[in-house]
């Protein structure tokens, strides 16, 4: 598979991310400047999306589930680093794509 620009660099510092991911578990601090960094760059997000024509509504909704899906394949990768971040990634996105085309069942409606 090929790999994005993103992947490699992000692969390329590996060893960096490991012990900055625990630091930052373990410092109330830190994970707050994480969280912060994270509405930024959804908020980035977002706007650019607007930018493009999509709707405020939506934009806010794609940029946000795309850092949570994001996100969670990157905590994947460091868990499992035997598959690249990209691989971690297509399969959370995926994971995501079959998540959304599952319908619920049906709930039952109270009577009237």
């Amino acid at each position: 598979m090929k790999r994005s620009k993103a992947g490699r660099i992000l692969e390329a510092n590996r060893p960096f991310a490991e012990p900055r991911l625990a630091i930052i578990a373990v410092t109330p601090a830190l994970r707050e400047r994480d969280l912060a960094k994270a509405a930024s760059l959804t908020d980035a997000l977002a706007e650019a999306l607007r930018q493009r024509g999509v709707p405020d509504r939506l934009a806010g909704l794609a940029a946000q589930t795309g850092w949570a899906t994001f996100h969670q394949a990157a905590r994947a990768w460091i868990d499992d680093p035997s598959q690249s971040l990209d691989a971690h990634l297509l399969q959370a996105f995926d994971d995501l794509r079959a998540f959304s085309a599952t319908v619920p069942p049906a709930q039952a409606q109270p009577e009237s």
